[in-house]
């Protein structure tokens, strides 16, 4: 994709119209794409992340890599001319700025110092100055939605403990997981160079080489995602994994020893075509382990010499469906598999995602593994459902901040019980959505914007509906609810309720000190998440008797 087609389709209207609702600028919109589209942080991440605010002394977020011992300071410079390029003045003055981080003392004083409370929340909360005299390094990660222009290239290319991310390296890196997936062509793999072991593996023929890194980037579908449609895990972005591949990618010297230090790269393909001492064609093909690798290695491909070479397994499935899938669980991945990749085919998830698609007349789907071909139907993300049963079932949302627990200790907790059913999933995920108006009711921005305040302010409502016997009726009857037609009817009133539930929040948040409130802790609080939705209760009971609200018998009535 051109820098110019990125800044209309992606910087515009398609991609960030999902975060409208999470940043009240382009700026801020722009950045919170690009940490979890380019960095691959979760929503939760990418909030805590934030601190772009008045006096933010220059500095936009804050992440921390504990794997690889990082503090990662980014700013966001977005241009509104699609023309318009990004010169060298921005990146120096941010240079300075991160100068900032050089020891200890300078991020205690900055602490001390700032008047973005924001800022100096993550300061502390994050513990920078600790780390950075533990030891973790400091990396400035600028970004732009315009292209870099020759001065900004020559400076770039100078700078030492800063990253460029404009309109150009952006376009690269993006992978598009709405792109219908599958490498419906051929493919011809140099073997000149190389010895080919044949074999045949369970009636598989299955070809191993070493191919060129120059010929391997050549395959269509990396950019995009295509080429990866099986892979449990798409590229993971900025990990340890990667920086390892880049940096062995920039030493020359170490290309003849690649082999040596990489796994290799598992594909699959339908047919092998045709097979000799110089080439080998195959038809339909897609890589199952090696999406970092090959992401990697296009990303830095002005840097890869011929003797570079990667190791191959071709396996020709010639479309046996569950052959593929067996290879694609059992394949060796340079990155763990995560939780949500293993319980992808675990009969709880496969029996909810039969009974969402069954009670919904497939026109929602509950998606079980990211980069699924869902278009036209409206997608229930199984580890977003996880995170709704958590806060609005079990009454957790203090702890929905946690996203990697919901597929793996939690699951059982989560989803193991009785009453989880497509019909309840479907139910909660809605109610869920109907919050998002009742936000904009809150006063306090900045807390409204953050993603726990949704699960927080679900879980509210919640609490009004079961404290009322009829109330509790209703939860138990979810399933009953959606059968018999009459969801429309529960959500409309879960919505009213969270509304009033906001507006009496926003009497709540006034009393908070604007100086030491942290809102991003509070929120991860369950003695703050308690005592507050109880506060909330309390007022609603009180609206109640001086029949300012409805009782929850009246504003359901009739939908059991």
């Amino acid at each position: 994709m051109k820098p110019s087609e990125l800044k209309q389709e992606i910087f515009h209207e398609k991609h960030l119209k999902y975060y409208n609702t999470r940043s009240s600028d382009f700026s801020g919109r722009f950045l919170k794409w690009f940490l979890e589209n380019i960095l691959r942080l979760d929503e939760f991440e990418t909030d805590d992340a934030c601190v772009d605010a008045k006096h933010d002394k220059g500095i936009d977020a804050i992440y921390l890599d504990n794997v690889a011992e990082i503090v990662y300071i980014i700013q966001s410079k977005t241009k509104q001319n699609d023309r318009a390029t990004l010169g060298d003045t921005d990146l120096k003055s941010f240079i300075g700025a991160l100068k900032q981080f050089d020891v200890p003392e300078y991020i205690n004083q900055m602490v001390t110092e700032t008047k973005n409370p924001r800022l100096k929340q993550a300061l502390i909360r994050n513990q920078v100055a600790e780390k950075v005299d533990s030891g973790y390094d400091i990396v400035g990660i600028f970004i732009s939605n315009a292209a870099a222009n020759s001065d900004a290239q020559q400076y770039i290319s100078k700078a030492e403990g800063l990253e460029l991310y404009d309109a150009v390296r952006i376009a690269n890196e993006y992978v598009d997981l709405e792109i219908d997936g599958g490498v419906s062509q051929e493919f011809m793999f140099d073997v000149s160079d190389s010895d080919v072991i044949t074999y045949n593996a369970g009636g598989a023929s299955t070809k191993i080489f070493l191919a060129p890194a120059l010929n391997l980037v050549k395959m269509s579908g990396i950019s995009d995602g295509k080429l990866f449609e099986q892979n449990v895990r798409l590229s993971l972005g900025n990990t340890k994994v990667n920086k390892g591949l880049k940096k062995s990618i920039s030493l020359k010297r170490e290309h003849c020893n690649f082999p040596l230090y990489h796994n290799g790269i598992n594909v699959l393909c339908k047919n092998i075509l045709s097979s000799d001492s110089q080439a080998i064609t195959v038809s339909d093909y897609v890589v199952v382990n090696g999406a970092q690798s090959l992401s990697s290695l296009l990303s830095e491909k002005s840097k890869i010499t011929d003797d570079l070479k990667i190791l191959v397994k071709l396996i020709e499935v010639k479309g046996d469906t569950a052959l593929s899938q067996r290879i694609t669980q059992n394949s060796n991945n340079q990155n763990a598999i995560k939780a949500r990749d293993l319980k992808s085919n675990h009969n709880l998830q496969q029996r909810l995602k039969t009974e969402v698609d069954r009670s919904s007349d497939a026109q929602i789907a509950y998606e079980i593994k990211q980069g699924e071909n869902n278009r036209g139907k409206e997608v229930i993300p199984n580890e977003y459902a996880g995170l709704i049963l958590l806060a609005l079932d079990l009454g957790q949302p203090w702890s929905c901040h946690q996203k990697y627990k919901i597929m793996d200790e939690l699951h059982a907790d989560i989803f193991g019980r009785p009453n989880v059913t497509g019909e309840r999933v479907i139910a909660l995920w809605k109610s869920f959505e109907s919050v998002q108006p009742a936000l904009k009711h809150i006063e306090n921005r900045s807390f409204a914007n953050y993603k726990l305040a949704q699960y927080f302010l679900a879980y509210s409502v919640i609490t009004i509906i079961k404290s009322a016997p009829y109330g509790a009726r209703l939860l138990d009857n979810l399933k009953l609810i959606v059968s018999s037609g009459k969801l429309d009817e529960f959500v409309n009133g879960f919505q009213e309720l969270a509304i009033a539930a906001a507006n009496d929040l926003n009497a709540e948040l006034a009393i908070e000190d604007d100086e030491n409130f942290d809102y991003k802790n509070d929120l991860k609080s369950q003695k703050w998440a308690k005592a507050t939705s109880a506060k909330i209760l309390a007022q609603y009971n009180k609206d109640v008797i001086r029949k300012k609200a409805e009782p929850i018998e009246e504003m359901f009535r009739g939908i059991i």
